[in-house]
C-alpha cells in the first residue's frame, strides 16, 4: 500500500508512534474518500480540516468504528500468539478446543449445535473441533432422551483431567492479555465487551445471509 511505502521511505524521520498516527490518518482518509491512492495536496487539506474539527483531541482519527474493529483484530492475534506457545505444552490443538472443553465443564451435557453456537463458530468449523476432541478421547457422546436424532456431548474423565491441566496455563495467559489495565478498567472493559456480545449474538445466531449482506453493505 502507498502508506506502507511512505513509512519505509520516511522511517528515519519519524518515531514508531508517529508512524502509527500516520497509518491511522491515512486509512481514515482512504476510507472516507473511497480511494486506494493518496494525493499529497488533497491529503494535506483533509488533515487540516480534521485538525480544525478535533481541537479537543487533535490526534483522534475520525473513523473510530474502523479503529475499534482493527484493535479487536489485533487483540485476537495477540491471544493466538500467546496461545500457540501454551499449546506446545499441552495435548490440545488450539484455544478453541480448550474453550469447548471449558464450556462443557460448566454446562454439560449439551447438544453439539448448542456447544458450537455457544463458542461463536459456524457449524462446519465446530463439527471439526468436536471430531478432534472425540478422537482424542476428551469428550463422549450420549443419547438425548428427548430426541433420539440429537446426541448430547459431555466431558470424559480424560477431558476433565485435560481441562484442569490446561487451566493452569490458560489463566495466567489471561493476566498477560489483560495487560496493565487497572481493576476498574478491567471491569469497565468487561461490561463493554458483554454489551457488544449481547448485540452480536442474535445476529450471529440467526445468520440470515440477506440481512447480513444488508447490514454489512454488501451487494446482494
Amino acid at each position: 500500500m502507498l502508506y506502507q511505502t511512505f513509512l519505509v521511505r520516511n522511517s528515519t524521520l519519524m518515531t514508531a508512534e508517529d508512524a502509527k498516527k500516520v497509518l491511522f490518518w491515512l486509512e481514515s482518509y482512504q476510507e472516507q474518500q473511497g480511494k486506494a491512492g493518496v494525493e499529497p495536496a488533497a491529503f494535506g487539506e483533509w488533515l487540516s480540516n480534521q485538525e480544525a474539527e478535533n481541537q479537543d483531541n487533535p490526534e483522534l482519527p475520525p473513523n473510530n468504528d474502523g479503529l475499534i474493529s482493527m484493535y479487536f483484530g489485533f487483540m485476537a492475534n495477540y491471544a493466538a500468539f500467546y496461545a500457540r506457545r501454551i499449546f506446545r505444552q499441552l495435548d490440545l490443538y488450539s484455544l478453541t478446543d480448550w474453550a469447548f472443553l471449558a464450556t462443557l465443564r460448566q454446562e454439560e451435557p449439551m447438544t453439539k449445535s448448542a456447544l458450537i453456537k455457544r463458542n461463536i463458530l459456524e457449524k462446519s468449523t465446530g463439527t471439526e473441533v468436536l471430531k478432534r476432541l472425540k478422537s482424542q478421547g476428551y469428550i463422549e457422546e450420549m443419547p438425548n432422551p428427548e430426541d433420539r436424532r440429537v446426541k448430547w456431548v459431555q466431558l470424559s474423565e480424560k477431558g476433565r483431567e485435560m481441562i484442569a491441566e490446561a487451566n493452569a496455563f490458560i489463566l495466567p495467559m489471561g493476566n498477560v492479555i489483560a495487560g496493565d489495565l487497572t481493576p476498574v478498567e478491567k471491569q469497565e472493559l468487561l461490561k463493554l465487551l458483554q454489551k457488544l456480545h449481547l448485540f452480536h449474538e442474535p445476529i450471529f445466531g440467526d445468520a440470515d445471509e440477506g440481512e447480513l449482506n444488508q447490514l454489512l453493505g454488501l451487494n446482494q
